[in-house]
């Protein structure tokens, strides 16, 4: 993903995509600017492969499904992506200096992404954890070199004691961060520069959907956008649970509810919610016929995608070109 760390896409990377694309299309053949040899292990982030799933899927004529592998991520996780992605934009606004700390509110899979970009740059990293987190999520979290500190609660909205726990010993410390990715724009632009322009190299433009979960909204809206711009009439679709805050803001009009602001509604075509016993049903036969082993999510933006691919008319006529949909596997637990 990061050739050169400290050095932005929008700078050289894009022109050598397209310089590439027109090479590409110029002899017929697939090429990669994956390199074989890394400089050092922050750039096994991105450049994960697609998958073409060949069972699931296989009873709707002409459509071919294809899965972004963000579990081959060093952590096993999209959240690679944005936590280097953040960690680097803070660095290039001066918040975060040699030495610095870097603190987080709550377990999420971008907290152990960032345990592990922490410990690789030198930096401290602090999660400050709800009293009844699993204890094996805070194991995980101190293997990656994070430290933990449970904080005991007192009643209301934890997520929200949790953050000004954060934001008070960010007080105290000079030269540290709290890094967020509901709010940070770092995660969104990540998959506009990277993701998204994958795609897009691998399958030659040759992409009419991208399908991808919920959570902060960073990955859709910026594969969305960048896919969008190339092809607008290629179509985003929000695969998440039915009961997800997406749903129910998006669809039932809760207006109580405040989506991320990594999140642009703008560019999300559909929103399809799935119920939880169909997406483990999906998690499970995503192994058992493809041999591909991934999250819960996965199975509900999979699931999700079905639903898509079987609402979209009969494409009975072979000499059609393929229906070709990417679904975002974000992790691998």
């Amino acid at each position: 993903m990061f050739d050169e760390i400290s050095r932005s896409i929008d700078e050289f990377g894009n022109s050598l995509l397209g310089a590439l694309n027109n090479v590409q299309n110029a002899f017929g053949r697939e090429l990669s600017v994956a390199k074989p040899i890394k400089e050092n292990v922050l750039q096994m982030i991105g450049n994960t492969p697609l998958i073409r799933l060949n069972q699931i899927g296989s009873h709707i004529p002409n459509v071919e499904i294809y899965l972004k592998a963000e579990f081959c991520n060093p952590t096993g996780s999209v959240k690679d992506r944005t936590a280097l992605s953040m960690v680097l934009a803070a660095e290039r606004r001066g918040e975060l200096k040699p030495g610095g700390s870097i603190f987080q509110a709550g377990y999420n899979t971008t907290a152990i992404s960032l345990a592990w970009i922490s410990t690789l740059r030198q930096y401290k990293f602090k999660v400050f954890l709800a009293p009844d987190t699993d204890q094996e999520k805070i194991k995980e979290l101190k293997s990656y070199g994070a430290s933990v500190e449970v904080v005991q609660l007192a009643k209301g909205n934890w997520d929200d004691s949790l953050l000004e726990t954060a934001k008070a010993a960010k007080d105290k410390e000079k030269n540290s961060v709290i890094l967020n990715e509901f709010k940070d724009m770092a995660n969104t632009n990540a998959h506009f520069l990277f993701t998204g322009p994958e795609i897009w190299r691998d399958l030659a433009g040759n992409v009419d959907a991208f399908v991808a979960g919920g959570g902060s909204g960073g990955t859709l809206s910026g594969v969305g956008r960048y896919l969008k711009g190339k092809k607008p009439s290629l179509r985003v679709i929000m695969g998440v649970s039915k009961n997800s805050r997406f749903i129910r803001k998006m669809i039932q009009g809760d207006s109580s509810i405040k989506l991320p602001e990594s999140f642009d509604p703008k560019v999300t075509d559909q929103y399809i919610g799935v119920d939880r016993d169909e997406a483990l049903r999906y998690q499970s036969e995503l192994y058992q016929k493809e041999g591909i082993f991934a999250g819960l999510t996965t199975g509900t933006t999979l699931a999700s995608a079905i639903h898509y691919a079987e609402s979209l008319p009969t494409r009975e006529d072979q000499k059609t070109p393929s229906y070709k949909i990417v679904v975002l596997s974000p992790d691998r637990l």
